[in-house]
């Protein structure tokens, strides 16, 4: 194998923000010369492709807990572009995007939609407080990890956690250049360099376009509500002064508008519409500037990891609260929301490949104003009070301020077939807020142990049975909006059991992976939209005890080369134990979600290949609300690729339908002083990609 192959692995090797010993790097680079030589098919790879779950370089196959990823590749070829596609095709999962960019996400019946966090999102292993539902562009990976994580991420991944792994510079020479263009007036243009400067220093530069014109019409004004424009740039450095010392960093820009709060009102949940006449154009102009550093140094057979991160976020709105033609309530920002983060991490590891590893670290973050209205502005139009507006400056003046300090430490035995972890989080959340309106604040404190247990036998080599115990917890803190008092909820802490199996044939023809969990969680958070002086706003409390057991699986077979087949799916039973809503299911938990996808490549020349996808991600449906009054009622979504390209990946021009039959669903929805408030999932659509690489 050549000098320039030899860096290359090693390059993709490290884009995973890991550390590797001499032995784990060994292991690793076989690894991934084995998934090269699997034609890079989505059933081969999942056996193969490396994640970090632990913060530690592994295989997913030998990973003891449940673990979906997808390689770059497969996120193309599954038209995986934002998080409202990813939640379509990972089971036990309702995750999407709200109008103002926030992610609502619920895993395994944990999580929440609006402001509450339950899920954490990740970019390079550092958590994500302003921009978690960007376009996925210039990734290495995407991770889903099921069940509590607090252990090694903390709190506010109660439920799971979602993490992006961006690719990172390398020592080749290399490039891509992509143009999209479909209905909606889609016209997205992204593409990335790499080029290395000196044999220890290379670089990597990304960056993308997106416009599309939305499908929600607006017969008042010029644009769609839910039209979108956005841009950003990435740069990443790389230096490596010696074989022990790796330095990362990264600075990334993003500037997006779009409609914001592109809701409409409907009279049922299954009235849905592709319209909303509102009398004001309505936006979310967001600007979000972060920079990540990591530097990892091997010290003989232990590695030191410190990474930093800062980002800031600007956001301004202007929102129509009436979600009328009338000339009713809106909100605006005379100033704009500024969002700071600041986070701190370090840790020491061991790296052995059988015997005792140990990893221990601290952490620190510090979040000041997170909620997009924090200040908010508002006028009570003249149709709302006897023919003249009145303006309600400062409607919303708070700030706040969270903390989080954080000890945790990992211990892993293995020893032949059998492996033992045990790992535990000391982990402290400072919460403060201050309502400028009346000047009252308040701080709200709590201190956790967060524990995590793993019980792992390999049956044989290709072969696992594992069970694994772990809490996760989502903070205390209370609602800053207008005049109301400030009212603390209590944390939400959850208790995960899972008992699974992982494996494959010996011939490579089958990939399994299948898991029982059962969920006890106490003192649910969730929100709810409630009207202070004719104006919309969202609250958050707690709604007592719940429980969820489930079972889920996912099955990759590759009965020949060029054919990839995948199925997946996911039960849940989720009822509320105790409080006021005892005995009701709990919101947004599907009782079955699943999907499936059949892949084929054949050669049209030596030099070029056909290939062809179809697939469809079904949920069975949920309640919207604790009351149960409010259903989704079941839906299907099907997909469908044919791309023509060269064999080795230098051009392909490809045409994907997404939502091919048109199947209406709402991806949020609410009561709404006596109606309902919604959001509609994305109709049908069909975008052309022409790809050059080099």
């Amino acid at each position: 194998m050549s000098d320039n192959k030899l860096k290359a692995i090693a390059g993709s090797l490290l884009m995973s923000g890991a550390l590797y010993s001499p032995v784990v790097y060994a292991q690793a680079e076989a690894e991934i010369a084995s998934e090269e030589q699997a034609a890079s098919s989505e059933a081969s790879e999942s056996n193969s492709i490396v994640v970090t779950a632990r913060k530690r370089a592994e295989r997913m196959i030998d990973v003891p807990e449940t673990i979906t990823a997808f390689s770059s590749e497969t996120l193309d070829r599954a038209g995986i572009t934002d998080v409202d596609r990813l939640g379509q095709v990972v089971p036990n999962i309702v995750l999407n995007r709200r109008g103002d960019n926030e992610p609502n996400v619920v895993i395994r019946g944990v999580g929440s939609f609006g402001n509450v966090q339950g899920i954490g999102f990740y970019i390079d292993d550092v958590q994500n407080f302003t921009d978690q539902a960007s376009r996925l562009v210039d990734l290495e990976r995407v991770e889903v990890l099921k069940g509590p994580q607090g252990t090694l991420y903390g709190g506010s991944s109660i439920g799971g956690a979602v993490k992006y792994v961006t690719r990172r510079p390398s020592s080749e020479l290399e490039g891509m250049a992509s143009v999209e263009i479909g209905q909606q007036a889609i016209l997205n243009v992204l593409g990335s360099v790499n080029f290395p400067v000196s044999d220890s220093f290379s670089v990597r530069l990304s960056g993308s376009r997106d416009a599309n014109n939305g499908f929600l019409e607006n017969a008042l004004q010029s644009d769609n509500n839910d039209r979108a424009r956005e841009y950003g740039v990435r740069a990443a450095f790389r230096f490596q002064p010696s074989p022990a010392t790796d330095v990362n960093l990264s600075v990334r820009y993003s500037d997006l508008e779009n409609g914001g709060n592109d809701y409409y009102i409907t009279s049922s949940t299954e009235a849905y519409s592709l319209s909303s006449d509102l009398d004001r154009n309505i936006f979310n102009r967001r600007e979000v500037f972060g920079v990540i550093l990591n530097i990892e140094q091997d010290i003989g057979d232990l590695t030191l990891t410190s990474l930093t991160s800062f980002t800031e976020r600007e956001n301004e709105i202007m929102w129509d609260l009436d979600y009328g033609p009338l000339d009713g309530v809106w909100v605006f920002q005379e100033d704009p929301v500024r969002t700071k983060v600041f986070t701190q991490e370090v840790r020491l590891q061991s790296n052995k490949s059988e015997g005792l590893n140990w990893l221990f670290g601290g952490y620190y973050s510090r979040v000041r104003d997170r909620s997009l209205v924090t200040l908010g502005d508002v006028v009570i139009g003249a149709d709302f009070n006897d023919g003249e507006s009145l303006f309600i400056y400062d409607f919303h003046n708070n700030t706040s301020l969270e903390q989080t300090y954080a000890a945790f430490a990992t211990a892993t035995y293995s020893s032949g077939s059998f492996e033992a972890s045990l790992g535990a989080r000391l982990n402290h959340s400072d919460f403060y807020g201050l309502n400028r309106l009346t000047n009252d604040s308040l701080n709200v404190r709590d201190t956790v142990v967060l524990p995590k247990l793993s019980l792992s036998y390999d049956v044989s080599d290709d072969a696992m049975l594992y069970f694994n115990v772990a809490q996760g917890y989502e903070p205390a803190r209370f609602t800053l909006f207008n005049e109301t008092p400030l009212i603390p909820y209590k944390p939400e802490k959850a208790w995960n059991f899972e008992l699974g199996a992982k494996g494959e044939t010996a011939d490579g023809l089958l990939v399994y992976e299948i898991a029982g969990f059962y969920i006890f969680s106490q003192d649910r958070q969730l929100e709810t939209l409630i009207v202070i002086d004719g104006v919309p706003n969202e609250a958050i409390g707690n709604v007592g005890d719940a429980r969820t057991l489930g079972a889920e699986f996912s099955l990759s077979l590759r009965p020949t080369r060029g054919l990839a087949i995948t199925a997946n799916g996911g039960w849940m039973d989720s009822d509320f134990t105790a409080g006021d809503f005892d005995g009701f299911a709990v919101p947004y938990a599907p009782r079955f979600s699943g999907g499936a996808s059949i892949d084929y490549r054949w050669d049209l020349t030596d030099d070029h290949e056909i290939s062809v996808r179809a697939d469809v991600a079904h949920n069975s449906g949920f309640f919207w609300n604790t009351t149960n009054t409010l259903r989704q009622e079941a839906y299907n979504v099907v997909g469908a690729r044919i791309a023509l390209g060269r064999i080795d990946g230098g051009w392909e021009f490809a045409l994907r339908a997404e939502n091919l039959f048109g199947e209406a669903y709402n991806s949020e929805l609410q009561p709404f002083d006596g109606d309902l408030l919604a959001r509609r999932g994305q109709p049908s659509l069909v975008v052309g990609t022409a790809t050059l690489r080099f």
